[in-house]
């Protein structure tokens, strides 16, 4: 599969983005939003595997190809990528999938934006957008010299998400998103969605379909830990909501 790469601007951002041009399908359209640290290069196996509709991935500010401003790390910020992205694509009717912290941004900008969505996929974060404590970048990058052979994101921009990043919880507007839901948990120890999360998710949602999958084999990445897995049921949501 050939993919297409290109830029959307958002308030003078460049916003990168890799798409798979399936563009004449009836199926309905998926747009990822990668987690904390990830780039759009790193869904390109994943849109590989979902069938026969137009899959596109992009990298948040900071992240990958996409500009990385001093300042702009808000939520509302995040959001507006979001938004960038679909806009500048024509997406009209679609699914958005949220991973990790691309879930709050995900979350904040599907509470304003129902209308647009066909479908919402929550993978591995609980229904909130959170303050990081002093530190946190420090420590986060610290961790990821040590343990990962590349990253996609530098000291400045996850000390920009620390200083401009603010508590939010999102359960009370969870009521104005009413596409199908699929919510994507791993079982093992280093998941960051507990049971009172789905809990949460489940009863405040105003979708009437709510699907939940539990990964056993997997932790907090799901695509790394259950790759043939995530594929299926992602799959087999997808076609559901067509």
């Amino acid at each position: 599969m050939e993919f297409v790469q290109g830029f959307v601007n958002n308030q003078g951002v460049k916003i990168h983005y890799i798409d798979n041009d399936l563009m004449n399908t009836n199926t309905t359209p998926l747009l990822i939003c990668p987690g904390l640290s990830e780039s759009a290069e790193d869904y390109v196996n994943l849109m590989s595997r979902i069938n026969n509709r137009r899959c596109v991935a992009f990298s948040f500010r900071g992240r990958g190809k996409s500009g990385s401003p001093k300042s702009g790390y808000t939520l509302e910020q995040h959001i507006k990528d979001i938004d960038s992205v679909a806009k500048g694509l024509g997406f009209d009717k679609f699914c958005i999938m949220g991973i990790s912290r691309g879930v709050s941004y995900e979350l904040g900008y599907a509470v304003s934006n129902s209308e647009s969505l066909k479908g919402i996929i929550v993978d591995e974060y609980p229904p909130e957008h959170k303050k990081m404590p002093n530190g946190w970048a420090k420590e986060s990058m610290d961790f990821y010299d040590e343990h990962c052979d590349s990253i996609s994101i530098t000291y400045d921009v996850l000390k920009g998400i620390e200083d401009e990043s603010e508590q939010i919880y999102f359960a009370k507007k969870l009521e104005n998103i009413t596409c199908p839901a699929l919510i994507l948990k791993g079982e093992l120890e280093e998941s960051l969605v507990s049971s009172d999360d789905i809990v949460n998710y489940v009863d405040n949602l105003g979708s009437k379909s709510i699907r939940v999958e539990k990964f056993k084999k997997a932790g907090h990445d799901i695509q790394f830990g259950d790759f043939e897995g995530l594929v299926k049921v992602m799959n087999e949501y997808l076609k559901s909501i067509d």
